[in-house]
C-alpha cells in the first residue's frame, strides 16, 4: 500500500513512519482475511499523521482516523490514542478500561485503520440517503467488529469488548438508551469535556450489537449476517434495518430492547 507522512511536529516524523509501516504490515494480512468475506475497494493509499495534522490541517474531526478522497488518514502514535481512549475514563471508576487503554499497542491502532478499510466493503448499501442514516449503526458496528475479530488474538478481542460493555453500563445513565437508529444523538449536544465519551458511546453500542447478532444468531458466521443484511437491502419497502432483524429473527420485546432496537 502506498503511504505518505504528514506532520506539523517534525520531531515525530520518523516515529510516525516506523509505526505506520508496522500498521501496513498488519493491514496486509487483514486485507486477505477481509477478502475472504467480501469484495472491497482498495484505497489509493494511507496518510500517517500526528494529531494536529489529522484533526486541524486535513480535517476538523476530533478523531484522527477517517477516509477522504480514497485515502485513509490516521495517526499511528500509540500515546495519542491512549490519551483519546483514556479521556472517557477520567471521572469514572472502571479499572478494567483504564488498564486496557494504558496498555494500548499497535494492534489496536491497526484495527482502527482496518475499520476505515472495512467501510469500503461492497456489501454495504451504496447511497447515504435517509434510509442509510437511520441504519448507520450497522455499518459502524461491522467496521469495528470485523477488524477486531480478524486482527486481534481472541483474548484481546474479548478484553476490549468487555471494556466497552462496562463503559456502556456507566454512560447509559448519562446518555440514555435511545434506539440505535438515532446513532450519534449523544454527541449532538456534548460539551467539550464529553466529546470523546459522547462520540464513542454509539460506536460501543453498535459493535456490541453486531457481536450479539454474529455470535448469538448467526452461528459466529459474519458472512451469514452479511447475507441477511443484503436480503434487507433488496427489499422494496426498506423498513428500518432493526425492524427487519426483529421480524427475521423473531426477537422478543426484551431481546429487541437489549439490542437498543426500536419496537
Amino acid at each position: 500500500m502506498k503511504y505518505a507522512v504528514s506532520v506539523m511536529d517534525t520531531s515525530r516524523t520518523k516515529e510516525i513512519e516506523n509505526n505506520g509501516l508496522k500498521i501496513i504490515d498488519l493491514l496486509k494480512d487483514f486485507s486477505l482475511s477481509l477478502g475472504q468475506i467480501t469484495d472491497f475497494d482498495n484505497p489509493r493509499g494511507i496518510v500517517f499523521h500526528d494529531l494536529e495534522s489529522a484533526t486541524e490541517l486535513y480535517s476538523t474531526s476530533p478523531l484522527p482516523a477517517y477516509t477522504s478522497r480514497d485515502l485513509i488518514h490516521i495517526t499511528p502514535l500509540v500515546k495519542t490514542w491512549k490519551d483519546l481512549f483514556l479521556s472517557p475514563t477520567k471521572d469514572i471508576d472502571v479499572k478494567k478500561a483504564t488498564e486496557y487503554y494504558m496498555s494500548l499497542d499497535l494492534t489496536d491502532i491497526a484495527t482502527i485503520a482496518g475499520h476505515e478499510l472495512t467501510h469500503q466493503s461492497e456489501f454495504f448499501h451504496d447511497d447515504f440517503d435517509g434510509i442509510d442514516y437511520e441504519n448507520t449503526w450497522f455499518e459502524e458496528g461491522m467496521c469495528f467488529y470485523i477488524p477486531r475479530k480478524l486482527i486481534m488474538p481472541e483474548y484481546k478481542f474479548n478484553e476490549i469488548m468487555e471494556v466497552e460493555s462496562q463503559l456502556i453500563d456507566v454512560y447509559k445513565n448519562k446518555y440514555g438508551e435511545y434506539s440505535l437508529n438515532q446513532f450519534g444523538e449523544s454527541g449532538e449536544n456534548a460539551s467539550e469535556n464529553e466529546i470523546y465519551s459522547a462520540a464513542f458511546y454509539d460506536y460501543w453500542r453498535s459493535t456490541k450489537v453486531i457481536r450479539t447478532l454474529v455470535e448469538g444468531y448467526f452461528n459466529h458466521r459474519i458472512s451469514d449476517l452479511i447475507k441477511c443484511y443484503r436480503e434487507w437491502v433488496t427489499l422494496d419497502s426498506n423498513p428500518l434495518l432493526q425492524t427487519f432483524f426483529i421480524k427475521k429473527l423473531n426477537l422478543t420485546e426484551n431481546q429487541a430492547k437489549g439490542m437498543w432496537f426500536k419496537i
